[in-house]
């Protein structure tokens, strides 16, 4: 098996490749990748090889995710995200975001459909319309009716799910 792939990201660009590793020890299939990324003046940026199971990559990909992301954090360098992909999502919403949502969502007129005040929110706090609707009722809001809070009853049980 054989792979390649090169793409642009930024002013760089990376290429990944992967094939069989031979295995003198008699162990189980693996995969020889190497990884290289160079800026537009051809200086390298980045380059390694690792040798992972067969049965280890999709487990292998998510650890390498995960510990590239946090290691570019820690450097003060966040991931670019993907194309359509909400600025804010995957973030923890501030009291303040959480009040203005409560505050925007309760002051609909009354009839205006919930699916145009979610997308007006999204855009507005840069999450997805989904993350929207899913904070709602944490800020006592009912997530079906624009300009109306939960009940009491209704703000218990979300309380204590």
């Amino acid at each position: 098996m054989d792979f390649h792939d090169e793409q642009r990201i930024g002013p760089h660009t990376y290429a990944i490749t992967a094939g069989d590793a031979p295995r003198a020890d008699g162990g189980p299939p693996a995969v020889a990748v190497r990884f290289s990324g160079a800026g537009e003046d051809g200086a390298v940026v980045a380059e390694g090889q690792l040798t992972i199971p067969v049965a280890g990559l999709a487990d292998a990909g998510t650890f390498l995710a995960r510990t590239l992301t946090g290691l570019a954090a820690f450097h003060g360098r966040r991931p670019s995200r993907p194309p359509g992909r909400a600025p804010n999502a995957g973030r923890p919403w501030s009291a303040e975001q959480g009040e203005q949502l409560r505050e925007r969502w309760l002051a609909a007129a009354p009839g205006t459909p919930a699916a145009a005040v979610l997308g007006e929110l999204a855009a507005e706090l840069g999450r997805s319309p989904s993350a929207v609707r899913a904070q709602l009722p944490r800020q006592g809001c009912d997530p079906d009716v624009p300009g109306r809070a939960l009940s009491e009853s209704s703000r218990q049980v979300v309380r204590n799910s």
